[in-house]
């Protein structure tokens, strides 16, 4: 006799019911206003070639050349040879101490599966990136939350009552959602307070050539022989070439013996990254008019930065002015609002796309959401005009 084997429905693995990504999952809700012919400003991801910037010229170039090239098989594992030759002197670290990763979002995951294991400590910012708060869920590490000054800056007093058995911390600078840019001073004080506790430190520079105002700090100058840490980049946000999926992560110090190793068997397992876009890279990140492009950016950055905060200054709004990346996290000063998901919502009714705070961690004390100010002056102007009358 044959005995079938009873179907049982397919289900998710209980790991998966803490991934999330509250910045695109927004999107699948605006797509049924814009079904409905209602026009949508997306001021909820940070995608700066959907608002008209232009990538990195070098970028595409060395791509087309690179697929004129006879070679077609895989890269290697850890990464483009040259392109990790390149970060390497950026980095002043060695080679082997880099490995070409799927844009940043991989360095982070191979972060969290190599280095934080069950029940352990990190310490995260609040508000904080979203995928390190589902990376940590995922992983089953304990987040544990600092906190911000008023102008952004880290609140070193709250994170010395924070620090005490951590396993790591991460640190996003200039910071997403906040827009706040570190000071090299409040860098060196978190750095002195982690080398106290033997804490290293994972330090996410996506933004680190976009700062508006002020001097951009040298955390590797300020971290290097202190404590050790992992820096980490990519083409998506200085290079304005997020569909590139190219990341890098450097390691600094004696203490990731193991995690580098963890890291290669990671790497190998997915095989290898895109060969033609890390040849660009390595173009891109030596190319002496990149500090041109660059600069230009930040000047068109800043001028819709100023729109922004003009705009959301006659608004019931407070936020620290951004000083950095593209983005405001902003604080609803009227008690008509008691959850962000129903601002967020409304905000849809009227054709503009936000993040509700509460996707950047537990906001305790208000409600808030989070905006790019990325698009051009009329069109924020606009947005605040269209969402005036729910504030």
């Amino acid at each position: 006799m044959i005995h079938l084997r009873r179907q049982l429905p397919y289900r998710p693995t209980e790991r998966m019911n803490v991934v999330s990504y509250p910045i695109r999952d927004i999107v699948m809700e605006a797509k049924r206003e814009e079904a409905k012919g209602k026009k949508m400003i997306y001021l909820n991801i940070g995608d700066p070639p959907q608002y008209g910037f232009p990538s990195f010229r070098v970028i595409a170039d060395r791509v087309k050349e690179a697929l004129d090239d006879t070679w077609k098989g895989y890269a290697p594992s850890e990464g483009d040879e040259q392109l990790r030759k390149n970060v390497a002197k950026i980095e002043k670290c060695k080679p082997e101490d880099v490995f070409v990763v799927a844009g940043l979002t991989e360095g982070i995951d191979f972060f969290f599966h190599s280095f934080i294991g069950f029940g352990e400590k990190v310490l995260l910012p609040n508000p904080v990136y979203p995928l390190y708060l589902s990376k940590a869920k995922q992983f089953e590490g304990e987040s544990v939350f600092y906190r911000h000054d008023g102008d952004g800056q880290i609140d070193v007093g709250h994170l010395s009552r924070r620090i005490e058995g951590a396993k790591a911390m991460v640190i996003i600078n200039p910071n997403n959602p906040l827009g706040s840019v570190y000071s090299a001073q409040n860098l060196a004080d978190v750095t002195d307070l982690c080398a106290e506790h033997d804490v290293p430190i994972f330090y996410d520079g996506s933004y680190d050539d976009l700062i508006l105002e002020g001097k951009k700090p040298d955390f590797r100058k300020i971290a290097r022989g202190k404590v050790p840490f992992i820096y980490g980049s990519s083409l998506s946000k200085n290079f304005c070439y997020p569909g590139a999926r190219i990341g890098w992560t450097a390691f600094h110090g004696e203490k990731w013996v193991d995690v580098k190793n963890a890291f290669f068997l990671l790497c190998n397992q997915r095989l290898s990254v895109n060969w033609e876009f890390q040849k660009a890279a390595a173009s891109a990140i030596a190319d002496p008019t990149f500090a041109s492009y660059t600069a230009e950016m930040r000047l068109r950055l800043l001028e819709r930065r100023n729109t922004f905060v003009k705009m959301a200054g006659r608004l019931p709004l407070s936020f620290p002015v951004p000083k950095g990346a593209f983005y405001a996290f902003m604080k609803i000063e009227t008690p008509k609002w008691r959850k962000d998901i129903e601002f967020v919502r409304a905000a849809l009714k009227q054709g503009v796309v936000f993040v509700p705070g509460s996707g950047f961690g537990r906001q305790e004390d208000g409600v808030y959401f989070r905006s790019t100010f990325l698009p051009e002056p009329q069109i924020i102007e606009e947005a605040f005009e269209r969402i005036k009358k729910l504030l």
